[in-house]
């Protein structure tokens, strides 16, 4: 119970904000730690936890690869464009940030999105990014940023800062030698490295990598320990640091 007081993870495969992409269990997963936490700690030491932790929010690129784009019948007949549809998202993610706060939380690092049309799953023939992709996560990220000067100005006591996803991993696959990469346009798992993904993608598959330190991806979509190293390192040094 000791381990409930130093971090949790509730992250969920596939998730995003609209409940469309996948249900938003989240917030009743931090509800039941939370309840979990007080009867461990007790009321107000519980309150001290809660307070003082460093709550990192990520979801949004899911929204938009694996339900607008991808269900055409879905939210893309009902918003026409992807920045409508990228309001929408917004909107939910201001009113997730809003739920955290009513549960105490109030140091958060809220994610943008990051270069979505540079993954391998979504590069063209030829390995080019999809630009169209990019742009549309660039256009979300500046309404993110928006959402959070408002939360900043209205919520008491909050301290929301704008997670940059973008800048660092556009670095890294503009620059892969300073990062030691090798190759930034296939993931480490399958034969092409651009459609495989999941429970597949493992030690044990033979066509999996020999070294998956030398890639971007470990799969068409997820990145490697070492470039989630080289974000994490980013973002101690431009975003976290404020909360030290």
């Amino acid at each position: 119970m000791s381990s409930l007081a130093s971090g949790a993870c509730f992250a969920s495969a596939g998730a995003g904000y609209d409940n469309a992409t996948s249900d938003l269990m989240e917030l009743d997963y931090f509800k039941e730690y939370a309840a979990k936490l007080r009867s461990f700690q007790g009321e107000d030491k519980a309150r001290e936890t809660l307070t003082e932790a460093l709550y990192l929010v990520s979801m949004g690129t899911n929204d938009f690869l694996e339900n607008y784009y991808a269900v055409p019948h879905g939210n893309a007949a009902k918003y026409p464009t992807a920045s409508a549809y990228g309001g929408y998202v917004l909107s939910v993610a201001e009113s997730f940030v809003r739920a955290l706060h009513a549960l105490g939380a109030r140091k958060i690092d809220l994610n943008g999105m990051p270069p979505m049309g540079c993954l391998p799953m979504e590069r063209a023939l030829g390995g080019a990014c999809t630009e169209e992709y990019n742009a549309v996560a660039e256009d979300y990220n500046a309404g993110l940023r928006a959402v959070i000067d408002r939360l900043n100005g209205e919520l008491g006591g909050a301290r929301i800062v704008y997670g940059d996803v973008y800048g660092p991993v556009s670095d890294a696959l503009a620059h892969p030698t300073s990062y030691g990469l090798e190759n930034v346009e296939a993931g480490c798992c399958g034969a092409t490295g651009r459609f495989e993904m999941g429970y597949l993608c493992n030690a044990r598959n033979p066509l999996t990598c020999a070294d998956a330190g030398k890639f971007a991806f470990w799969d068409a979509i997820h990145p490697t320990e070492r470039l989630h190293r080289a974000l994490a390192d980013a973002k101690m040094n431009t975003t976290l640091h404020v909360f030290l």
